[in-house]
């Protein structure tokens, strides 16, 4: 995969860009779509499993976006105990 990298220091009028970007110094960075992973590649995962390994179906799930993303995180290690809380005298306020 080629990547060509171009810097204007006034963008042309044939790149459409937010108009906020006119007039400024920018680079355009030039892939080839057909050599990008395609993103339902990149997250393919098998949500009926994950589904079913939470006791729901498929289309009982709401959010299959947030689906995709279970057990991605590792497992964090537990927390060392954190002592004893001290005492404190209580406030008298009135």
């Amino acid at each position: 995969m080629e990547t060509v990298y171009q810097d204007y220091e006034k963008i042309p009028e044939m790149i459409a860009v937010p108009e906020k970007l006119w007039g400024s110094h920018v680079k355009v960075t030039l892939q080839q779509m057909d050599s990008l992973p395609e993103p339902e590649r990149v997250l393919d995962v098998d949500l009926e499993a994950k589904a079913a390994s939470l006791g729901l179906k498929l289309e009982d799930v709401k959010d299959l976006h947030a689906l995709r993303f279970m057990g991605c995180l590792p497992d964090f290690p537990p927390r060392a105990p954190q002592g004893e809380y001290e005492s404190r005298p209580e406030l008298d306020l009135l």
